[in-house]
């Protein structure tokens, strides 16, 4: 087994006609007769396996017959290794490998071509003990966006302003979170999730029946930043209350570290203090 991995390395790249060296790759550059599909989305195909004792020899002539059907249909190697046994790990296959394809289309019709058929039925059933093979239809990776996090953020702050249950916000804040709000018992700004605390839980006391999201107006995010403008609507001690307010996240990793509230009233001044959004 020890000298699997210099043949994959070595094989697939002598296979398809290309000089083996530091730079040396398959790419789609040497592809012929390529099959167009119009489907762009590039296909994976997995491989690991284990290889027969004495199977090396069978595993080469395998190889040396799939290199050039393998540059007909764009097939790129872009990974070959022997798995390292890790508590971290469930499998440390050998063999493993991952040929890249312009497209599903394109590796199917590879596995599924007679020639290809043939190679295989002859030497690469003979050579391995067994052999996983897994197609993966790649897609541009998921990354979370400060926008992601402050959409997630603005469900809760939502939530809280509605059952008075902010517990699920609160938890989203960071240690060294300030906030800044126009009037009132909080006006300017404040530090501290403690302080946040405070003013959310009197938020709650102003507006005892919920306070009630009608619209979001827009979202706007830029940098770590993010702007939501919506109306709202409720009971302030007791009265008719309506609003349109602007709230600004700052955004620090999954955390929110920053709040800024900005509003105008909608309806008549609240005849109260009226430090509440």
């Amino acid at each position: 087994m020890r000298h699997q991995i210099s043949i994959v390395v070595v094989g697939l790249l002598l296979a398809a006609g290309i000089a083996v060296g530091d730079d040396a790759t398959i790419t789609s550059e040497n592809a012929v007769n390529k099959p167009e599909t119009g489907v762009s989305a590039p296909a994976v195909l997995v491989i690991q396996g284990e290889l027969k004792p004495g199977g090396e020899a069978t595993y080469q002539q395998y190889l040396a017959g799939t290199g050039p059907l393998m540059a007909e249909y764009g097939a790129e190697v872009v990974m070959v290794g022997r798995g390292v046994a890790s508590e971290h790990t469930t499998n440390a296959w050998p063999v493993n490998a991952m040929l890249r394809f312009p497209n599903r289309e394109a590796a199917e019709a590879f596995l599924a071509d007679p020639r290809y058929l043939e190679i295989k039925e002859t030497y690469r059933d003979a050579a391995y003990e067994t052999l996983h093979l897994t197609l993966v239809e790649t897609r541009e990776p998921r990354v979370r966006t400060p926008k992601d996090v402050a959409e997630e953020a603005f469900g809760d702050f939502r939530n809280g302003l509605a059952t008075g249950d902010w517990a699920p916000f609160l938890a989203r804040l960071s240690d060294d979170f300030s906030f800044h709000f126009p009037l009132g018992r909080f006006q300017g700004l404040n530090h501290g999730k403690e302080r946040a605390a405070e003013f959310f839980a009197f938020v709650s006391q102003v507006y005892s029946d919920g306070l009630f999201v009608d619209d979001v107006l827009g979202v706007t995010a830029e940098g770590n930043r993010v702007v939501f403008e919506f109306s709202d609507h409720g009971l302030m001690f007791g009265k008719p209350y309506a609003n349109k307010v602007a709230i600004s996240l700052d955004v620090c990793g999954e955390q929110i570290c920053g709040y800024r509230e900005y509003f105008g009233l909608v309806g008549p001044p609240p005849a109260s203090d009226g430090d509440a959004s």
